[in-house]
C-alpha cells in the first residue's frame, strides 16, 4: 500500500534551486498534495496585532524579508493547484534570536545540583506566561499576510538526555525548575520543590548503579505500557511526570483552541517525540491527540548528532558508564533498554554502538557518511514496533503522521535505510508521514517509490 506523504522543506532556499513550478511539478510527480514550509515568514510585523497581546515584535533579517514576493508566489501558487499549504515557521523559535529571548528559559540541575539556565535558542520553557501571547501574535499576523491550511508546532518540551552539557542543558532530564513552573506548581497546588528533590535522588541513583542494583531493578516486573518504570520507584517522581505531562498538555490545549479559532478554522499538527521517548519530555500522545489534528512524532533513528534514536542510547550508556565506571556495558544497556522499551541489534557495549559512525564524528555533532549501517532488524523490529505504539496511543492511524528525516548532524542514514525505516513503519501501520528530507538523488527515489509513483 502506498504511504500519503507530505512534504516540508527548510528555509527559503529552495527557490533558488528549483523555481515555483518546478518546485510543485517535483511534489505533484510524487504525488504529494500536502507542503509544510519551515522558513520564517518575510512578515513585517504589525504593532497593533502584537500591542494587542502586550508584546513588542522584531522584524525578520532583511534576507528574509526580500523573499516576501517569492514566498506569497509560492503559496498562492501552491494553493491555486489544490495542494494544501502549512507553515512551520510561525514557531516562536523560528523568529528572530533577540526576539524570542524575552521568553523565559529552562532551569536543570547542574552537576553540583545548583539550577542553571538552559544555553539554547530553542530552550523556552513551557510555562513561561508570555510564550502563549507571543505565539498567538505570530499566529495572527503571518496568517493574515499568508493565509494557509494549517500550521506544524515543535516544542517546547521537558528533556529526556542526560549527558552532562548536551545542547546547552535544552533537552537535559533533570529539568524544569525555574520561576515558570513554580507558579504553573502553585496554581495546580503542587511543590516544585518536592520534584527538584526527587530530580535530585534520581540523579544520585544513576550516578551509583552498583551491578546488584541494576539487576534488582532489572528483575522487578515492568510497569504499565508507556510508563518510565525508573519513575515508579519514588511517589514523588510519578507526580513530576504528571506535572510535565499536565504543564504539556495545557499549553497545547490553549495553542489548538487559538489555531482553531482563527479564520477558516486551520489545522494544526503537534511534534513530539517518539513513542520511546514522549513520557519522558511531558508529550502523553493520547492526552496531545484529544486537542491537535494530527501528531508528528519524530522518527529520527541516526547516530550522533542530536534528535536520533541510536544516538539517545549512546549518550545514555556513555554517560552512565563515566558516573559508573565499576558497573560492565553489557549492563548499562539492558538497563537503558528496559527504561526506553527496545533493544538495539546486536548492541550490547559502547563499541558495538560506536561501529555506526566514524571515531571522528562520534561526539562532534557534525554530519558525517561514515559508519555501519543499521542492521534490517532495527528497522523491522523496532521501528515497527514503535510505530505501533504510536498508532495505540494516539487511537487514529490518518492522524499519525511522523517526521521523518535522515540526519541532525551524526551519520546521515543511506537510501536503503530510509527505505527500510519506512517499510519497517509500514508493516507497523503506518500510513502517511510527513518527509524532511532531499528532494532529489536517493531520498527522494525511495519516497516516490513508497508513495507508488515508481
Amino acid at each position: 500500500m502506498a504511504l500519503e506523504t507530505w512534504v516540508m522543506v527548510g528555509g527559503w532556499d529552495f527557490l533558488d534551486r528549483y523555481g515555483v513550478d518546478r518546485f510543485l511539478d517535483t511534489l505533484q510527480e510524487a504525488g504529494v498534495n500536502h507542503v509544510a514550509f519551515g522558513g520564517t515568514p518575510p512578515v513585517e510585523p504589525d504593532p497593533k496585532v502584537y500591542k494587542a497581546h502586550g508584546i513588542a515584535p522584531l522584524p525578520p533579517p532583511p534576507d528574509i524579508l526580500a523573499r516576501a514576493d517569492g514566498v506569497s508566489a509560492t503559496l498562492r501558487a501552491a494553493r491555486d493547484r489544490g495542494m494544501k499549504v502549512y507553515l512551520y515557521g510561525t514557531n516562536p523559535h523560528m523568529s528572530r534570536t533577540d526576539g524570542y529571548h524575552h521568553l523565559s528559559r529552562k532551569t536543570f540541575l547542574d552537576e553540583d545540583l545548583s539550577l542553571k539556565e538552559v544555553e539554547s535558542y530553542w530552550g523556552v520553557c513551557v510555562n513561561c506566561p508570555r510564550l502563549l501571547p507571543t505565539y498567538r501574535a505570530r499566529l495572527r499576523d503571518i496568517s493574515r499576510r499568508f493565509p494557509c491550511d494549517g500550521f506544524l508546532n515543535d516544542g517546547p518540551e521537558f528533556g529526556y538526555e542526560i549527558a552532562p552539557g548536551f545542547m546547552g542543558g535544552n533537552w537535559n532530564l533533570f529539568a524544569c525548575f525555574g520561576p515558570c513552573c513554580a507558579q504553573k506548581a502553585r496554581e495546580m497546588g503542587v511543590d516544585l520543590r518536592a520534584f527538584q528533590d526527587a530530580a535530585g535522588r534520581l540523579r544520585g541513583w544513576l550516578r551509583n548503579l552498583s551491578p546488584a542494583a541494576l539487576k534488582a531493578f532489572l528483575e522487578t516486573p515492568p510497569g504499565l505500557p508507556d510508563t518510565f518504570d525508573l519513575f515508579q520507584t519514588d511517589p514523588a517522581l510519578q507526580d513530576w511526570l504528571r506535572f510535565k505531562t499536565a504543564s504539556i498538555e495545557s499549553y497545547v490545549k490553549a495553542l489548538c483552541e487559538e489555531v482553531h479559532a482563527l479564520n477558516g478554522r486551520p489545522r494544526i499538527g503537534i511534534g513530539a517525540r517518539t513513542a520511546a521517548f514522549a513520557p519522558l519530555t511531558g508529550y502523553d500522545l493520547s492526552r496531545i491527540a484529544r486537542h491537535a489534528d494530527f501528531v508528528l512524532p519524530k522518527l529520527y533513528l541516526w547516530m550522533g548528532g542530536y534528535d536520533g534514536l541510536y544516538g539517545t542510547v549512546y549518550r545514555w550508556v556513555r554517560t552512565l558508564k563515566s558516573w559508573n565506571p565499576q558497573t560492565p556495558e553489557d549492563l548499562l544497556f539492558q538497563f537503558v533498554y528496559r527504561l526506553f522499551g527496545f533493544t538495539l541489534p546486536a548492541v550490547n557495549s559502547l563499541q558495538d554502538i560506536s561501529r555506526h559512525i566514524d571515531a571522528e564524528h562520534l561526539d562532534s555533532g557534525k554530519l558525517t557518511h561514515l559508519g555501519a549501517p543499521f542492521p534490517d532488524e532495527f528497522y523491522a523490529e523496532v521501528v515497527a514496533s514503535e510505530t505501533r505504539k504510536l498508532l495505540r496511543n494516539v487511537g487514529d492511524p490518518d492522524r499519525v503522521r511522523p517526521w521523518v528525516c535522515t540526519s541532525h548532524g551524526g551519520r546521515v542514514l543511506t537510501p536503503q535505510e530510509l527505505h527500510l525505516l519506512l517499510t519497517g513503519a509500514e508493516q507497523g501501520g503506518l500510513t502517511t508521514y510527513l518527509y524532511y528530507c532531499k528532494l532529489e538523488d536517493g531520498e527522494w527515489e525511495v519516497a516516490r517509490r513508497h508513495a507508488g509513483r515508481t
